[in-house]
Formats: structure tokens, C-alpha cells, sequence
């Protein structure tokens, strides 16, 4: 797959501790392949590739027998439990001193395992480590993000109920996080109240570098179903409020969506203001122009998905100021 130019890579690591790499399975189709093929050809390779089979039943298996051959490979089967459940049972298995998720669809960069492990090394009160993202829709990449995030650019977002970064490409410290697990009663959001814990507790910090392909796929449940997945949302907020002595109002609790389409697709397009962003920092100003377009084509009638566009077209610092309107909680139920 093509990938955009973003900020150099540093010099390989040439060993480290062992990471085990979590993979949920259900139904992923045509894309398991390339997801596992993605991880298995990292150039970190001191890996223990850990994959869950949640009660699959699309044959996605067949195309993977030969890469399921790699002694670093594991598969544990189970009847569909759900993700939570499933992602539970990994983390009783893990052997690795860190552990990183991948969803099955994804695409991770080949340097990704090895940069966020240099970066455990080098702060060793880290309990996570995250990266930038670029979308997959309809095939293309694009927007990717990739600023940074500092220590406590990352608790500034946790305080504010946001996580730092997309929750997939999470790397964790076992010794700090092991004895911790994701609520199983929430079918959705379960990640997102799983990084708010930790980092309520723990420093974690995302690097400048976009590292990970995440595939929005159209026929998602959550994308079809957007009042199922808000209950869910509402519930980590409420348990998080909970945790924190501060009292629950869900009226406050809003999301920022100002359309229909942005309810459903989880207000994606303020990933890809983030993009823009990101770009025009980085003083690629046609390249943030191509983001803008490209999410205002996702829904040409919806004024929302212009505001990427005019995000490229006015000063950065207008632009951060007026995106605090449109903040959004990112969490990772698009799929």
C-alpha cells in the first residue's frame, strides 16, 4: 500500500524486549491478510503475535494458513463474546514485557512496533505509547495526523475525556497495566474507558509520527446504528465521571456532531480538521488543501464536511481556534 511522506523515521532498533502483538478476530474478510501481513514484516522482530478468533464464520482464516506458519504466530478460538471479551482473554495470554493492538483490518507501517518500543525504553514511566493515523476509505489513504503529544499534552486531553490518540495504535507497558482489563458490558467504548483509566493513573504520550492505517468500512454496525453506540459512550463518560468524584450530566456530554451524516460516521470529519491541521504546520499547504477536498466529498450536500476545507484555506491559528467548537471524543466505533 502507497503511503504519504511524513517526518523521517529514526535509526532501526536493532533488538529489545519481547512484545506481544494483540489481534481480535471476527469476520474480517479480505483484509486479515494484509493486517497480519503488516505486523508479521515489521522491522522490529522480536514479536509474539497473539491472535483471538472470536467465533469467526467468513472463512477469513483460509487466506492466512501460510503466514499462520510463523512460530511467532498464536491463535486461540472462541465462540463470538464479543470484543472486550475477547481482547480480555489475549491479556491473560501475554507474554510480551509490552504488549500493541491491531485490529484486524488495519495496517501498520513497518517501522511502527520499533519506534513506539525505543520510546518505552527511553522513558521507562511510560504505561503507553501511541502514534498518528491515516484513514483507509474505499481503499485510498488519507488524512493522516502526526503532531505530537506530550506527557501532559496527553493528560490535558484524558481530563477533558478525550483520548490522546485512536486507541489501536496503543502500545503498553505490562508491568504497569497487566493487572488492568476492558469492561465487558461495553459492546462499544470499551477501549476509550479503557485509555481514560490508565492515563487517569498513569503518563503515556503519542509520537509525532503517523504510523497506522485504520479502514473505515461502511457496513459497520456502530456506523448504522449510531443511538446503539451512544449508550455505550454515555456509559464509560458516566463511569469515568464516576471514578472522578464529579457529578454526571449527559446533556454535557455532547459530542459535537452538527449533522446526521457525522452522528453516523462518529464526526469523522473532525479527524481529518486534525489533518489539516497538522499539514499546515508542517507548512504542506496543498496537501492540506487535498485533505479538505477529499472529506468534503464525502458528503458534498453537508456543509460539516467543509469545514477541513476552510480549515486549509484560513490561518492555522483561526483554525485551532474555531476546531475547540467541533471537538469530538475519538472514540474507535467506526467499526
Amino acid at each position: 500500500m502507497a503511503s504519504q511522506a511524513y517526518p523521517p523515521k529514526a535509526e532501526g532498533l536493532a533488538e529489545g524486549p519481547l512484545v506481544t502483538v494483540v489481534m481480535c478476530v471476527y469476520n474480517a474478510g479480505e483484509y486479515l491478510r494484509p493486517s497480519l501481513l503488516s505486523i508479521i514484516d515489521q522491522t522490529y522482530k522480536n514479536l509474539d503475535i497473539l491472535i483471538i478468533d472470536d467465533g469467526s464464520t467468513d472463512g477469513c482464516f483460509n487466506s492466512v494458513q501460510d503466514l499462520l506458519a510463523d512460530q511467532r504466530v498464536r491463535v486461540l478460538h472462541q465462540a463470538n463474546s464479543t470484543k472486550p471479551v475477547a481482547v480480555n482473554r489475549a491479556l491473560d495470554q501475554i507474554r510480551g514485557e509490552f504488549y500493541a493492538i491491531q485490529d484486524a483490518d488495519d495496517i501498520s507501517h513497518p517501522t511502527r512496533i520499533e519506534r513506539q518500543v525505543r520510546a518505552l525504553l527511553n522513558k521507562p514511566h511510560l504505561a503507553a505509547v501511541f502514534c498518528g493515523n491515516e484513514l483507509i476509505i474505499d481503499g485510498r489513504v488519507m488524512a493522516p495526523v502526526f503532531a505530537p503529544m506530550s506527557e501532559d499534552d496527553c493528560q490535558s486531553e484524558i481530563r477533558a475525556f478525550r483520548m490522546p490518540a485512536l486507541d489501536p495504535t496503543g502500545m503498553f507497558r505490562m508491568s504497569l497495566v497487566g493487572d488492568m482489563r476492558f469492561e465487558p458490558s461495553l459492546k462499544v467504548a470499551e477501549t476509550y474507558d479503557y485509555i481514560l483509566r490508565i492515563g487517569e493513573v498513569y503518563p503515556m504520550i503519542v509520537l509525532g509520527e503517523c504510523l497506522y492505517s485504520y479502514r473505515i468500512l461502511p457496513n459497520s454496525l456502530t456506523r448504522r446504528a449510531p443511538s446503539w453506540r451512544k449508550q455505550f459512550e454515555v456509559e464509560a463518560y458516566r463511569r469515568a465521571c464516576e471514578r472522578r468524584g464529579l457529578r454526571f450530566e449527559p446533556e454535557c456530554e455532547d459530542s459535537g456532531h452538527s449533522s446526521r451524516n457525522s452522528l453516523s460516521d462518529n464526526n469523522i470529519a473532525a479527524h481529518f480538521m486534525r489533518s489539516v491541521l497538522d499539514w499546515r504546520r508542517s507548512n504542506r499547504r496543498l496537501s492540506a488543501l487535498r485533505t479538505g477536498w477529499q472529506c468534503a466529498c464525502l458528503h458534498p450536500a453537508d456543509p460539516h464536511y467543509y469545514k477541513a476545507l476552510i480549515y486549509a484555506l484560513i490561518s492555522p491559528s483561526v483554525a485551532k481556534r474555531l476546531r475547540r467548537n467541533f471537538l469530538a471524543i475519538p472514540l474507535e466505533t467506526t467499526k
